[in-house]
């Protein structure tokens, strides 16, 4: 029974991020499984849809790399728990022929820049519906500048008001996408351009 203990700390001062923490240390963390895994490997795309030309685009940009794929980390920092939006975007991201990264939901800004660094990542895609993007987006900004890789575009989605877009933007986030937009496809397509303009590549049209 640990509300003995919970209301001592309580009466110590003890913040819920040092009581969480310290049961971390004790107990291990439970990380609940995601929707990406059982996802469907891939879907059919007709020539000239929407996919397939987004699809072509990711491609080619993989070729102007030098890479096999183009590699999106995905991550939930944070206490949300909403992860649907997360995953639609991770496995739209895998069809149009990205490697994803998404290791689930509540992970720190430390973990997700040691995953994006140590993954080799070339877009680091966040999104936050708590409300704390203010705080969590630039931290993750800073970190991967004191990493050497600070030339990592950072796109950021979720309930972010234009206000709080416009200074995401300014702090250096390359793209800011809400329930406004819808077009998960285009999103991809979105997240290539930023990919390509940050390793100054010429921007690509795909014929229609």
């Amino acid at each position: 029974n640990l509300m003995e203990a919970t209301v001592e700390c309580a009466r110590a001062g003890v913040t819920t991020g040092e009581w969480s923490w310290a049961l971390r240390d004790v107990f291990g963390e439970f990380r609940a499984p995601t929707g990406v895994s059982s996802a469907p490997v891939a879907v059919t795309a007709e020539e000239g849809s929407p996919l397939a030309l987004v699809r072509e685009k990711t491609a080619r940009t993989a070729e102007d790399l030098g890479v096999g794929r183009l590699r999106l980390l995905v991550g939930k920092p944070g206490l949300d728990g909403h992860s649907n939006g997360a995953e639609q975007i991770a496995v739209r991201a895998r069809d149009a022929g990205f490697e994803v990264v998404y290791q689930g939901i509540r992970l720190t800004p430390e973990q997700i820049v040691s995953a994006a660094v140590a993954e080799d990542v070339h877009c680091v895609g966040l999104s936050i519906l708590s409300g704390s993007h203010a705080e969590l987006v630039p931290d993750v900004l800073v970190r991967l500048r004191r990493t050497g890789a600070g030339d990592i575009p950072v796109i950021a989605g979720g309930i972010i008001p234009p206000a709080d877009a416009e200074a995401l933007i300014r702090a250096g986030v390359a793209a800011v996408f809400t329930p406004k937009d819808f077009g998960i496809t285009e999103i991809i397509g979105r997240i290539v351009d930023e990919i390509r303009k940050a390793n100054k590549l010429d921007p690509l049209e795909v014929p229609a």
